[in-house]
Order: structure tokens, then sequence, then C-alpha cells
């Protein structure tokens, strides 16, 4: 038993010492760059009257590349992404993290141009990590 707890507070005890890989948010956001934060779901009505439900991640603001010219924030930078959900288990699985902090690979993204674009980013092709 006293090996046991020996065990288990050098475990611990790792774990505190030794700092567990992060995203970082250095350099701006391209085709393969990870995406961190809290998902949120963002419900709406288009005024056909039809509900929108859309994913969004907030996170740390992240610049954007410099060849968007749909960015209208001064400096650059996106803090709130929408992710475009295409089949019913991305819906799904989406739906069970709503609140927590979660982590893609952004592939394919763009500043938001319509007002149907919730958030100030826009992703339209991403995978889980």
């Amino acid at each position: 038993m006293r090996f046991f707890r020996f065990a288990m507070l050098c475990a611990a005890a790792a774990v505190l010492c030794f700092p567990i890989y992060s995203v970082s948010a250095e350099g701006p956001l391209t085709s393969g760059s990870w995406l961190s934060g809290t998902l949120k779901l963002i419900r709406t009505h288009h005024p056909n009257g039809q509900t929108i439900e859309a994913y969004q991640i907030v996170s740390e603001p992240r610049q954007m590349q410099a060849s968007d010219d749909f960015c209208t924030n001064p400096d650059g930078k996106a803090s709130t992404f929408h992710l475009f959900t295409k089949t019913k288990s991305d819906r799904v699985h989406l739906s069970r993290l709503v609140g927590k902090k979660m982590q893609i690979r952004v592939w394919e993204l763009f500043c938001s141009q319509t007002a149907w674009h919730v958030g100030d980013a826009a992703v339209s092709k991403w995978s889980w990590q």
C-alpha cells in the first residue's frame, strides 16, 4: 500500500513539474494551424423564420492572414471563430462539447463576410485533434 501511495505522489509531482504540450498562439493563423478555446452554441433566426444554430470557438486573439481583405479589426486579429458543421456527426459531437475547452486543426478559414457568419472569422474546413 505504501508503494502505491509513493508511486501516485511521484506521478503527481511529475505532472506538476513538467509542462504539458500546449498550443502556441504565435504567428498568423493559417491552414494546418491549431486553434483552441471554449466552444459556444449560438442560436439566431434568419429573416425567413428559420432557426440557425452555429458553433463558435472563443479563443485568445489570433492574427489572421494578411491577404484577407474582409478582416475589419484594425489589428487584423480574430477571437471568435464560426465552425461550419457539414455533417450530422459533427453537430452531435460538438453539441456534447458546448461550454468546454477544445482544440481543432484549421484547414480553411476566412474573415466573416456576411451577417450570417457568427464571429470574427469563419472556419469552413477543420478536423479534430
